[in-house]
């Protein structure tokens, strides 16, 4: 009888498998993964049990493609519920962020006998800035110390600590109240600085670099609905600060339970030769669960973690002021920092910050509140829109168009400050506060915390990240302070003026200076900033493949 070649068992060609199901595919293909696939999926009825190998691999290579799209959608989705649910954290620093927008209007009431005059006002608006940036720098320590997880834990029980010294505060005693608040204040300022870095860097280390943008991008996605929830709070609690708080302290106890399920990230637990923990970590988070078999993806995944792992330490232990001489470490620190500049002094924060108020001096007719809460619904739309932009557009075209819209909007809303509109188009302010949200965050509000985690190297990601935010969130305390005093010595119109002339910059920033890193990984990201070909690596490791594949 003559014998059946397995590859006469297939029918047909397979349909194409997008990038992320081809590399499962050419996984889980060769014989020696049979063990691997459900013995039910190997033949079309099940019932003939003694097969030749011919027929059990015509039958695997006939149901590999299903079990490819089957295996990355179950990826894809345990890698978003793990990022939803590092990023709950995130949502406290949002509340943080926009909670003086609501409620400097109770704390500054004429009949109020405990209100704040406008210097007190202004600091407690902005003194939660000044510990932004320490936060940024021991949140480098932090993620480096105790791991992403338990970074993410403690920036929650902070949280709960400092909505519970508001809600608590005393009505009675203006020096103690005040005293309360303004530290309260400071730890959700820690808090902003801290969790900036952890849950966006835990985002890009879980995730496939086809999923990575969308992922990062989750980080300023919880900022912005942290924000719209204070505001929401505030318009339907207007004159109650401390319940608002009793109500946010409440979100971050439920955030703190949900970070139980939450795994560590795989590449922390590899550089602490933690190995079995990582690849426990890396099953759960591919969706593979508690499975005890060996998992071609897996290996191969930890792999590359484990020679990243041993070139750092063939690399030996080098202090951090020595590495950030080195071009893939000082480039991209200095070009994110500069983006984060002119995010910060084009004005996005103050609106947020300052939103009722801004809202009074752009000539916005609807109620201030209200307003606040469409800047709110408006900025968590967009942000929604950015996590598919960053996998489609890139960075770079998304940030230009972004600049000339916040631009364009300021220049608009110092004109109807110079020369009121008429009563017909008495909705144009409010269109074009609206419409300066809706363009920053596409752009210059999210994408610089999207960067954040792709442009330093592993080894230095924490303590860079934690550099990075430290001079964000001072640059933001200058910005934010100096608002009120800018008002009075420039005038809200030439303020916006200046706010939209920055924007311009920014635009000449991102198309001159600014990298793109979409559909590429962090190693090639690294080598860009290296200065070392990525042809030449791709070159050098196809090479590699083809003298394994020889040998095998």
């Amino acid at each position: 009888m003559t014998s059946t070649k397995p590859s006469e068992k297939i029918a047909g060609p397979r349909a194409p498998l997008a990038e992320d199901e081809e590399d499962i595919y050419r996984q889980l293909t060769p014989k020696n993964n049979l063990q691997l696939i459900t013995p039910t999926l190997l033949t079309g009825s099940g019932k003939d049990k003694n097969v030749e190998d011919g027929h059990v691999v015509g039958g695997l290579l006939g149901s590999v493609a299903e079990l490819a799209r089957a295996a990355n959608k179950r990826s894809n989705r345990m890698q978003l519920t793990m990022s939803i649910l590092a990023n709950l954290t995130v949502l406290s620093s949002g509340m943080g962020l926009g909670y003086s927008a609501i409620t400097l209007h109770s704390l500054t009431r004429e009949d109020d006998p405990l209100r704040l005059n406008t210097e007190q006002a202004s600091w407690f608006a902005s003194i939660n800035s000044i510990a932004c940036p320490i936060g940024g720098l021991i949140s480098g320590y932090l993620l480096d110390r105790i791991g992403r997880k338990w970074t993410l834990v403690l920036i929650n029980v902070l949280s709960i600590v400092s909505w519970s010294l508001i809600a608590v505060s005393s009505s009675s005693n203006f020096e103690l109240m005040y005293t309360q608040i303004l530290i309260a204040r400071v730890i959700i300022g820690l808090v902003i600085g801290l969790v900036s870095a952890p849950a966006s860097i835990y985002s890009a280390e879980i995730a496939t670099p086809r999923m990575r943008g969308r992922l990062t991008v989750l980080t300023s996605l919880a900022i912005a609905v942290g924000i719209l929830m204070i505001y929401t709070f505030g318009y339907f609690i207007p004159e109650n600060f401390r319940l608002v708080a009793t109500i946010a302290a409440g979100c971050c106890v439920g955030s703190l339970a949900m970070l139980i399920p939450l795994p560590e990230s795989p590449a922390w637990l590899m550089t602490k030769d933690r190995e079995a923990e990582a690849e426990r970590s890396l099953k759960k988070i591919r969706g593979f669960g508690k499975c005890a078999k060996t998992i071609p993806e897996i290996e191969h995944e930890l792999s590359r973690l484990r020679d990243n792992v041993e070139a750092q330490k063939m690399a030996g232990k080098e202090r951090f002021v020595d590495v950030i001489r080195q071009p893939q470490v000082y480039k991209p620190l200095g070009v994110i920092v500069g983006f984060f500049g002119f995010q910060q002094f084009s004005g996005i924060f103050v609106v947020v910050v300052y939103a009722a108020k801004v809202s009074t001096e752009a000539s916005v007719s609807i109620d201030p509140f209200l307003c606040t809460v469409l800047i709110g619904v408006t900025r968590v739309v967009a942000t929604t829109l950015v996590a598919y932009v960053l996998d489609t557009l890139g960075r770079k075209p998304p940030s230009i168009f972004s600049g000339l819209g916040m631009a364009s909007c300021m220049f608009g809303i110092a004109a109807c400050i110079y020369s009121p509109p008429s009563a017909s188009l008495s909705w144009l302010p409010t269109f074009l506060i609206m419409t300066y949200i809706f363009t920053s965050t596409l752009g210059f509000l999210t994408m610089p915390f999207s960067m954040l985690a792709e442009l330093f190297p592993q080894k230095v990601r924490g303590p860079a990240s934690g550099i990075t935010v430290f001079f964000t969130y001072l640059m933001s305390f200058v910005i934010i302070k100096l608002y009120p005093t800018m008002v009075e010595s420039m005038g809200s119109a030439n303020v916006f003026i200046f706010y939209g002339a920055i924007s311009l910059l920014g635009v000449l920033y991102v198309c001159y200076v600014v990298p793109e890193t979409k559909g590429k990984s962090l190693q090639e990201i690294e080598d860009y900033f290296r200065g070392r070909s990525s042809s030449t690596r791709r070159s050098s490791q196809s090479a590699s493949s083809d003298e394994l594949s020889t040998s095998a």
